[in-house]
């Protein structure tokens, strides 16, 4: 009786926002994949050990894992 299945109900702003966010993270992980692009593809060719196409794959790598962490929020899964 008091410990029963508590029901999580969202608001449609809250999911509004969540969504939102969610694109927001998809364009900033885009961005990051051209930053990668960019920082290893010099005019001179291929360029691959420099510290800023090392950062601009961790900034890849973290945008694009915070945007599926935000998906599974959207959708309501728990991961």
């Amino acid at each position: 009786m008091f410990f029963g299945k508590k029901s999580s109900t969202s608001t449609g702003c809250a999911k509004a926002c969540g969504w939102v966010f969610s694109f927001l993270l998809l364009l900033a992980s885009l961005a990051s994949l051209i930053g990668v692009y960019k920082s290893h593809f010099l005019s001179s060719g291929a360029t691959f050990g420099t510290t800023s196409g090392s950062l601009a794959l961790i900034a890849f790598v973290l945008s694009l894992t915070l945007w599926k962490k935000s998906l599974c929020c959207c959708s309501g899964e728990k991961k």
